[in-house]
């Protein structure tokens, strides 16, 4: 399977997802071929041009968003309704707010296979003092450890019902594990924030 994906980095929430992004990657390569626009390379012009030149078969959108885009490197869409056309006969995982409000059923309509994201605003609380230190950040997995559930099952080349289905499961583990925490984490806070999530994501085909 050929998948793009794209991982701008401007602030404390897109540096986590990049590192998510990163290890997703370590743990599905070689099996599959990716193509990673990170940083300053998660521009819409290499966006555009990766898709034509290698036709991917998953695009994984990791980034801020909107309900009718979601923003590359320097807050530049790199995807809305004047490009959407790109994603015909692609599948689609976008990690971001709102975009499968608006422009996920847009792109479906221009002849994507799929669209999954959230419907609303995606919340991921994180530890002050692992900024430097994503992957360490536990009760930041407690959200992103789900969420990317959905990306690795659609590289694994289970349907999207399937890696939604699989998600909100996950997100079901994290919110028991919330709850179950030592008192002295706090996370059983988060467990309305993990609903939410669980509850917004969602799978247009």
């Amino acid at each position: 399977m050929k998948v793009l994906i794209t991982n701008p980095e401007m602030d404390g929430f897109t540096r986590y997802l990049l590192a998510w992004s990163r290890r997703l990657i370590k743990e599905m390569s070689p099996r599959h071929d990716f193509f990673h626009l990170d940083k300053s390379k998660s521009t819409r012009h290499r966006f555009e041009g990766m898709i034509r030149k290698v036709s991917p078969d998953l695009i994984l959108l990791n980034g801020h968003g909107a309900e009718s885009y979601v923003l590359g490197h320097n807050n530049e869409p790199l995807v809305d309704f004047n490009n959407v056309d790109l994603l015909s006969g692609k599948t689609i995982h976008a990690m971001s707010c709102h975009s499968a409000r608006k422009l996920g059923p847009v792109a479906v309509a221009h002849g994507a296979k799929a669209y999954l994201g959230y419907d609303q605003p995606f919340f991921a609380s994180r530890m002050d003092d692992k900024i430097s230190n994503p992957l360490e950040d536990t009760t930041a997995a407690l959200f992103l450890d789900p969420a990317f559930i959905a990306q690795k099952v659609l590289i694994g080349g289970k349907a999207p019902s399937e890696a939604v289905a699989l998600a909100k499961k996950e997100f079901n583990r994290s919110i028991v594990k919330a709850l179950t925490s030592p008192i002295q984490s706090d996370n059983d806070q988060f467990v309305g924030l993990l609903l939410w999530d669980r509850d917004h994501l969602v799978s247009i085909e």
